[in-house]
């Protein structure tokens, strides 16, 4: 038999060596999936809270990207079967070259170190669920070419005199025992062959070495002995970095000592109306910089202007002085406002000597003549039923994990505020839980515990949100917690977070008003949920809530004039007051003008040049256009 011989042309052997180096250079990207620790969070709504995870990115350099996929009240767990899809969303993006860095164990432990499936579905135990789920990360990771690297969790602020107790480094026993979710997941490194960052005993190190004082005020939040501030959430992740360095991870695109440290790395300002603003906050410090004095310069883009007060001027540029090669975190004010309806996308440059670092900006403007007002208002002092005002569908309320326990009057309202009935929700009951008892052990929030209120545009129709506002407060207890979160997904992923109100008086409702300015498609919905949790074991404690109102404008999926370019047809104004224009040259054809329920309520021909609904409510409507050889259709908006 004779050997077969393979011939290359010479183009198709330049095609295969051109597709090698594009597969070799391809930009790899670095993942992190864990817990509230290691997460992201919105300086305006967080003002000194920060991830490990989230000031990881200044220490990166190079050509590299990074995604943080670590969320508040996951465990390994709910991050893989959660019904939001948090490790199926990162597993499909996955690329050979790739870095999945994990880190589980803080919301593990919530159940003593079992395997909690009846009750929170959160809690794993150590040498059972955990390791499983640890194996199911690392597996699907290399599945795909990707590399895999076990990060063992920060340490509590939990102390003992000089040193941390074994349940502040993650252990639940009372000796190096089968409690032990550190052990655990370096035993599954060992099995796998696995990286593993061990970042519990690099951060007892250093908090050890602090003492319990200095490392309650320079790491952890003010009353808090699990998350971090700016400051302590640089140094954990610094020194994430340097054991990195050491393991020879990510050689060539880590920096351990970098200059200027900037949080968050983009700002994202959604919509805004023309002439009005919205604002944000980042943070700015700088280590060893050169010259030892001078001044940072902060540079804003068209449509963008920054400011180092929240309510002082705000100018394309300001200067932030430093002196001895030091800047301390100094937060800065950002306004976004639009002169034009349009999308704006461009970056801010923050610079000193020679150095320039740069965070992207983004905006969409609106313009306010555009679209219907429409409101949801859920009075929630009888009943869940909602009151709809305009072009919108209001979905139920509905309880995960929590019920209705009844309405019924709270004692302090607001100024100038007549106190009303409110909705009083509790912790619903299970097999395995008495009814409204609240868990002890929880820190955040529990993904499997919410209530949840709902708008949906009609077809064709685009909502914007711009306002929601309500009352909510606590009764029987203060240790009441919440977070307020928004999705535009029914699985609610990609959450955004509004309000985290850790600190709540018993029996006092406040004012809370937030302006997200959220676009949502007909294929989209906007989902506001609240997640309760209380700061230990308790009984009779309720979240109440009170006069919740959404409101945002409708407009056509496609906004001004809608053209049928196949029936040369033109409709303006849309939206209208009620009289539409017309000019077609299909003047044989008829327009017919269907109501969101489809009933017939204007026909005639279309040498009629206008349209006059001006009888007719407002809303949505469907003009069709039929002739002998086709029917079109677009949709009017009715203001």
């Amino acid at each position: 038999m004779k050997k077969m011989k393979i011939h290359f042309k010479p183009f198709n052997l330049f095609l295969l060596l051109a597709i090698g180096i594009l597969t070799m250079s391809s930009t790899p990207t670095v993942y992190f999936i864990g817990d509230s620790t290691m997460a992201d969070y919105d300086p305006a709504v967080y003002p000194s809270q920060r991830g490990w995870g989230q000031m990881f990115r200044n220490f990166l350099t190079g050509d590299i990207s990074f995604v943080n996929g670590a969320r508040n009240g996951r465990s390994s767990r709910s991050f893989y079967t959660g019904s939001d899809s948090l490790w199926a969303g990162v597993r499909t993006k996955l690329k050979a070259g790739d870095y999945v860095f994990i880190q589980f164990a803080h919301n593990d432990e919530k159940f003593g170190g079992l395997s909690d499936t009846a009750k929170l579905g959160i809690g794993t135990a150590p040498w059972g669920d955990y390791q499983g789920y640890l194996r199911s990360y690392v597996n699907e990771t290399r599945k795909v070419g990707a590399t895999p690297i076990l990060v063992t969790s920060i340490v509590r602020n939990y102390f003992a005199g000089d040193s941390i107790t074994y349940k502040g480094r993650h252990n639940l026993g009372t000796d190096d025992s089968t409690l032990n979710y550190v052990r655990a997941m370096k035993a599954v490194g060992r099995q796998l062959a696995v990286p593993v960052i061990d970042h519990t005993a690099l951060t007892r190190k250093y908090a050890e070495g602090l003492g319990v004082t200095s490392a309650t005020s320079i790491i952890y939040l003010s009353g808090d002995q699990t998350h971090l501030n700016q400051t302590g959430a640089t140094i954990y992740a610094q020194l994430a970095v340097q054991d990195m360095l050491k393991q020879n991870i990510l050689t060539g695109y880590l920096n351990a000592s970098p200059n200027l440290i900037i949080t968050p790395a983009s700002l994202n300002f959604g919509t805004s109306y023309i002439s009005a603003y919205s604002s944000a906050k980042i943070s700015v410090s700088g280590l060893s910089l050169t010259p030892a004095t001078g001044n940072v310069t902060v540079a804003a883009p068209n449509g963008f202007q920054v400011g180092l007060a929240s309510s002082g001027a705000f100018a394309a540029t300001v200067q932030i002085p430093y002196t001895s090669g030091n800047l301390a975190a100094t937060d800065l004010y950002v306004h976004f406002q639009p002169a034009t309806e349009k999308v704006y996308a461009d970056s801010i440059s923050i610079s000193y000597g020679s150095v320039t670092k740069r965070i992207s900006v983004k905006g969409n403007g609106l313009s306010m003549s555009s679209g219907v007002d429409a409101t949801v208002n859920f009075p929630l002092s009888a009943n869940a039923a909602p009151t709809v005002s305009g072009p919108v569908i209001a979905l139920d309320e509905s309880w995960t994990g929590t019920y209705v326990k009844s309405y019924a009057t709270i004692a302090t309202w607001p100024a100038g505020v007549t106190g009303i009935t409110v909705q009083r929700t509790s912790i619903s009951a299970t097999a395995s839980n008495v009814v409204d008892t609240w868990p002890a052990n929880e820190i955040d929030i529990n993904t499997s515990r919410y209530i949840q209120f709902a708008v949906k545009p009609n077809a064709g129709t685009k909502l914007t949100v711009d306002s929601i506002g309500l009352y909510a407060g606590a009764a029987g207890g203060s240790g009441l917690r919440y977070r307020v979160l928004y999705s535009k997904n029914a699985g609610f992923s990609n959450p955004v977070t509004l309000e985290d109100k850790t600190s709540n008086t018993s029996n006092t409702m406040v004012a809370l008003s937030y302006k997200p300015m959220i676009q949502v498609a007909d294929s989209e919905g906007f989902y506001l949920r609240f997640y309760p949790w209380y700061n230990g074991t308790a009984s009779l404690k309720y979240l109440c809530l009170s006069n919740l109102t959404i409101k945002g404008r409708v407009s056509t999926m496609a906004s001004g004039v809608e053209t049928l370019k196949a029936a040369s047809i033109q409709v303006y104004p849309n939206p209208s007051t009620g009289v539409y224009n017309l000019q077609s040259t299909e003047r044989n054809s008829v327009a017919e003008i269907y109501n969101q329920t489809g009933i017939l309520v204007k026909k005639q021909r279309m040498d009629n040049p206008t349209i006059d609904l001006s009888d007719c409510p407002t809303g949505i409507y469907v003009l069709k256009l039929q002739s002998d050889q086709q029917s079109k259709a677009v949709l009017l908006v009715k203001k």
